[in-house]
């Protein structure tokens, strides 16, 4: 468990990890590790609180999968070019509000996957008899530069361009990402009209990036303020399903993007840079 972060008053409220008389200001990734350690005493859970960039690539190597969550830009990117240089898998999750989305680079991925089919010479019917096998795919998975792409970044948005149809939810997600790159911050519920401003002026310097059309976030940016617990439990969930799917190559992973609307409630798979 990888933190530089401090605890706020905040978080001691939407938090269950934290304890209620945990002080401000102390390490949460310290505070966390008891009540985290619990939930499964036969996995080793070890803290880090030093920051993102303070660690050289050679820390990265160590690991079958990174997840990463509430960093900065630069360094989704950073870390995922040096998992890719060392075979490491790598999984960028965030939340804002009630909205959440996963971005996955699990390289070069093989899987297996059970079937059913009927045993040869049998006839299609109820009384067929049936056996399981065990079905070998792959799937590629692109770099972040290639999906996660915002403005004045200099890279090529033509596997972007390539989306038969622009998803609402992903131009929400870079938009966000801008917003967080710009303000090095988060939308904050405190000054929600200045911020649902710059939310819009960065959405239309996407849409006009991107030149999609029909893309409306009108309804969604009311939305994407403070840190609800329900969503927090819905995405890591996902993530932490994709890690185990991923590690134990069984199944089918989401290949590359999970978005969670968060006006239906409903999570959508979408590929991009492929």
């Amino acid at each position: 468990m990888f933190y530089d972060g401090v605890v706020t008053e905040s978080d001691i409220l939407h938090n269950f990890l934290l304890h209620e008389k945990v002080p401000v200001g102390s390490k949460i990734a310290e505070e966390v590790l008891p009540r985290a350690q619990s939930l499964n005493p036969l996995v080793k859970i070890a803290t880090d609180t030093e920051p993102v960039s303070a660690k050289s690539a050679d820390y990265f190597k160590e690991f079958t999968i990174v997840v990463a969550t509430k960093i900065k830009f630069e360094h989704i990117l950073k870390i995922d070019n040096v998992c890719r240089e060392n075979s490491v898998k790598f999984i960028y999750g965030d939340v804002f509000g009630f909205f959440g989305f996963s971005v996955s680079d699990l390289q070069e991925h093989d899987y297996f996957e059970d079937r059913v089919q009927l045993i040869a010479g049998q006839k299609r019917g109820h009384d067929g008899e049936k056996k399981t096998v065990k079905i070998k795919g792959n799937m590629s998975y692109p770099p972040l530069n290639k999906v996660l792409i915002l403005p004045n970044t200099k890279q090529d948005i033509i596997g972007i361009k390539k989306l038969s149809r622009p998803n609402n939810l992903f131009i929400c997600m870079l938009t966000l990402l801008e917003f967080k790159k710009q303000t090095d911050r988060e939308p904050d519920p405190s000054q929600k009209s200045d911020d649902v401003e710059k939310l819009k002026t960065i959405a239309s310097d996407m849409i006009d990036l991107y030149q999609f059309s029909n893309v409306k976030l009108d309804n969604l940016y009311e939305l994407l303020f403070g840190e609800l617990a329900p969503v927090c439990a819905i995405l890591g969930g996902v993530i932490a399903q994709e890690v185990i799917k991923a590690v134990s190559h069984k199944e089918v992973t989401i290949n590359n993007i999970f978005l969670f609307d968060p006006v239906t409630y409903s999570g959508k798979e979408l590929s991009v840079g492929a």
